[in-house]
């Protein structure tokens, strides 16, 4: 199954230097996504965005990987992630809120990363040294629109 690109990461911005790799997580690859990646070696990619498909992997982790015919399959992790990465799902009157546009802003002017995956997912990449208490910030949000 390949992954939509149903996924908004920062705005959508384009990524400088990012690719779209056709990526399996399971040895017989029936389960292919099309991920965000930057090349750091020969066989080895940064993730730009967040996997469907193995929620082991996240955003930033480095990754090996080996190609047969155009399709490349997780070997391992060889470098974790920066980032903390933390996930809500919202209601639709959450997702277009001032509150998380605004909040939106405050995690990328703090280093943060944050990804809209199928319009409810939301997804927040802090730097583990963040002062910001997105749990909070995000709980006083939610009470907020999810009564």
């Amino acid at each position: 199954m390949e992954r939509d690109k149903e996924s908004e990461v920062n705005g959508g911005a384009p990524l400088p230097g990012a690719i779209g790799l056709h990526l399996s997580f399971d040895e017989q690859g029936r389960e292919i996504e099309i991920l965000d990646v930057i090349r750091v070696d020969e066989d080895k990619y940064r993730i730009e965005e967040t996997p469907i498909f193995n929620p082991a992997v996240t955003m930033g982790d480095v990754i090996r990987v080996r190609e047969e015919h155009g399709i490349y399959y997780y070997v391992e992790t060889v470098e974790k992630s920066p980032f903390r990465r933390m996930a809500w799902l919202l209601s639709k009157e959450t997702v277009i809120s001032a509150e998380i546009a605004a909040f939106k802003e405050r995690i990328i002017a703090s280093g943060g990363k944050w990804e809209q995956i199928f319009g409810g997912l939301f997804v927040v990449h802090m730097p583990k040294n963040s002062v910001i208490d997105v749990e909070t910030e995000m709980n006083r949000i939610i009470e907020r629109f999810e009564r």
